[in-house]
C-alpha cells in the first residue's frame, strides 16, 4: 500500500510539474509574441519615419541622406519606366494633365479635355527575302545535276 501512496504521490508531483512548466512556457510564447508585436511597429514607425522625411527633403536631403535619396529615386524610376511599359504594351497611355490611364487613339482626353500625345507606332519596314535554291551542279563541266545522282550525266565526272 506504501508503494500505491509513494507512486500517487510521484504521479501527483510529476503533474503539478508538468503543468508548471506548460503554463510557463504559454507564459513565454504570448511574451514573445507581445515582443514581436512590439518590435514590428517599431520597424513600421521607423519606415514612416524615412518616408516622411523623404517627402519633405527628397530635394535637398542632408549630406549622410544623399545616397539613400538616390536609391530611391532610382528605384522609383525603374518602376515608373516599367509601368509605362505595361502601358505601352497594352495599348494603354497616361494623360498628361489628369494623369487618367487611357486606352485608344483620341486626341483629347475624355476626364479633363486635355490634348494628348499623338501615340507614335513603330514603323516596321517590309523586307523582301528571297530564297536561293543551291544547285548541285558538277565540278568538272558545271552543269546542273539530278537529285541523287551518283554520276554526271554530261560529262561521266563521279559526283562527291
Amino acid at each position: 500500500m506504501e508503494f500505491f501512496k509513494g507512486l500517487g504521490n510521484k504521479i501527483s508531483h510529476t503533474s503539478q510539474e508538468a503543468i508548471k512548466k506548460t503554463k510557463e512556457i504559454a507564459d513565454i510564447t504570448k511574451l514573445n509574441g507581445e515582443i514581436s508585436a512590439e518590435e514590428k511597429k517599431i520597424n513600421n514607425t521607423y519606415q514612416m519615419i524615412g518616408q516622411k522625411y523623404f517627402e519633405l527633403h527628397a530635394n535637398l536631403p542632408e549630406e549622410e541622406f544623399v545616397e539613400l535619396v538616390i536609391s530611391i529615386k532610382n528605384s522609383m524610376n525603374k518602376i515608373e519606366e516599367a509601368k509605362e511599359d505595361i502601358r505601352r504594351l497594352k495599348g494603354k497611355r497616361v494623360c498628361p494633365q489628369c494623369s487618367a490611364v487611357l486606352e485608344g487613339e483620341a486626341p483629347f482626353c475624355p476626364m479633363c479635355g486635355a490634348k494628348l500625345p499623338v501615340i507614335e507606332k513603330p514603323i516596321v519596314e517590309e523586307t523582301k527575302v528571297e530564297v536561293i535554291e543551291e544547285k548541285n551542279t558538277c565540278k568538272n563541266c558545271g552543269e546542273e545535276l539530278e537529285d541523287g545522282a551518283m554520276f554526271c550525266q554530261s560529262c561521266g565526272d563521279k559526283v562527291n
